[in-house]
């Protein structure tokens, strides 16, 4: 345990961070119509070749090393070819247009942790927490991305400059690189979150991890076991008992702890159904001794309104009546009145009651 020394062996392979391009909303995957261009301001071969390797973020040092006098430097930040990310780091005005409010500032996030990383000096930080889940396009839940956060095995800890430095110790295992930065592994970015954030935030985060990014529920485990001590523990221990690779989204993940924070029972997630036509679909959740379904319609799936999206879906809900079974329908909004959500589905438990009785 101890520190990691510039150059030792990792024990997982460097990773690969999503472009500005591959993100989206929910789970940092799939277009993001034509978002992260960048003005023609690093004309210099070199220096755009600095930029390539660390995320389009360069310091004033390397932009004087490359050629470019101070002069140049605000001449640019003056006309908008560059921005100042943070002090003495630049990087190219980016064309955010095509990107939703959220992932711009995941992108704005991910060029925070590169300056704050070129600040730093070499071997003495590791990229961790919301940070690292961030660079690994892990979606966080009301996290506040103009804080950085990055872990070491010296110096204080405390809020400096917009950086969050935190100190801990590192085993090999638990650092990797991505975009050339050393950076928590995914399990363990996963638990220092959940360590220092709300039930809810945590849960988003494990549920994306182990569903969409390939993360071993046994990394977890073993994790856990050395968190005992940590403040936040017992929030840590709730969240990885709890997280399921079964939610699909971010609404589904924060509909799950909705409804375990209201008492009602656990339910099944993605259950296909079927009757004499063949397959119905899947649903997103299922209580079995209720025989009801409950969806969380995040409208991406609605997003063109065709008629004949709102035809079949109308069809498939028919289908899945005719089982016999309720279907509460869920919105974002419906997020933000628990009590009044979980009133809903205990509505379908008693419909579903009745039709049993009267059927």
């Amino acid at each position: 345990m101890g520190g990691w020394p510039t150059g030792f062996p990792l024990a997982n392979p460097p990773r690969r961070g999503l472009t500005p391009q591959e993100l989206s909303t929910g789970v940092g995957k799939g277009a993001a119509g034509g978002a992260g261009r960048a003005h023609a301001g690093l004309v210099n071969p070199e220096l755009k070749q600095i930029a390539a390797e660390q995320g389009g973020v360069v310091s004033s040092r390397q932009a004087a090393d490359t050629g470019y006098t101070r002069e140049q430097i605000r001449e640019r930040l003056g006309d908008g070819r560059w921005e100042r990310v943070r002090y003495g780091q630049y990087a190219e005005r980016l064309d955010l247009t095509g990107l939703a409010p959220w992932d711009r500032h995941v992108v704005r996030h991910r060029q925070l942790v590169h300056a704050a990383m070129n600040s730093m000096r070499r071997g003495s930080a590791v990229v961790s927490h919301h940070s690292a889940l961030v660079m690994y396009g892990v979606p966080v839940w009301r996290a506040d991305l103009t804080e950085v956060q990055l872990t070491r095995t010296t110096g204080r800890s405390g809020l400096l400059a917009g950086v969050r430095h935190h100190r801990g110790l590192l085993e090999t295992s638990d650092v990797t690189q991505i975009e050339g930065l050393a950076t928590t592994s995914l399990a363990r970015a996963v638990v220092e979150s959940a360590a220092r954030t709300s039930f809810e935030a945590a849960v988003v985060s494990a549920d994306a991890a182990l569903r969409h990014y390939d993360l071993n529920p046994r990394d977890l485990q073993r994790l856990r076991a050395t968190t005992e001590c940590w403040p936040g523990g017992p929030t840590i221990r709730s969240v990885l008992a709890f997280a399921d690779p079964l939610a699909e989204s971010v609404g589904e993940s924060r509909l799950r702890v909705l409804m375990r924070n209201q008492g009602l029972p656990s339910p099944d997630l993605q259950v296909e159904f079927a009757d004499d036509g063949g397959f119905i679909g899947r649903v997103d959740f299922f209580f079995p001794d209720h025989d009801t379904v409950v969806e969380f319609d995040g409208m991406v799936k609605y997003a063109d309104e065709s008629r004949d999206a709102l035809i079949r879906e109308k069809a498939r809900e028919d289908r899945l009546r005719a089982l016999g079974l309720e279907i509460v329908r869920t919105t974002w909004s419906d997020l933000a009145h628990p009590h009044r959500t979980a009133m809903r589905i205990r509505s379908g438990f008693a419909r579903s009651r009745r039709t049993v009785l009267t059927g």
